[in-house]
């Protein structure tokens, strides 16, 4: 028997693999995460050239595929294993969580807006700086 062990990151894809999903989990798979973690990497300069908004929307739809868990979800929904009510509706999902502000420094994130969020920093790469 072979036990395979996912990374946190993971977890939806785990959570499909194992026909355990619940609202929570497909969530976790959305735009404004990935866009996030491109802001971070653009502010300490990990990405060194300015880009515009549409960027970071275009490199998160690369890498994060909730079209993916969709599809399988309503594979499972089909099946009869899990209830449509257990995801969120689909057909209105944009793959973007409101703006937040509960991260420890307190600076309101919108994933729409990625440069509009790294310009409230006092510190890192902004829109129009390069290394």
């Amino acid at each position: 028997m072979v036990t395979l062990t996912f990374p946190t990151w993971m977890e939806p894809y785990r959570a499909l693999a194992t026909g355990k999903v619940s609202r929570d989990q497909w969530q976790a798979l959305n735009y404004s995460d990935a866009i996030w973690y491109l802001t971070q990497m653009r502010r300490w300069g990990q990405i060194s050239e300015s880009k515009p908004d549409s960027w970071y929307m275009d490199i998160a739809k690369k890498v994060y595929r909730p079209d993916i868990y969709t599809q399988a979800a309503k594979s499972l929904i089909a099946e009869g294993k899990m209830s449509a009510d257990e995801f969120p509706d689909f057909a209105s999902e944009d793959g973007f969580k409101p703006p937040q502000s509960e991260f420890i420094d307190n600076v309101t994130y919108d994933g729409r807006k990625p440069n509009e969020y790294l310009s409230k920093f006092p510190i890192g790469l902004k829109d129009g700086d390069t290394l």
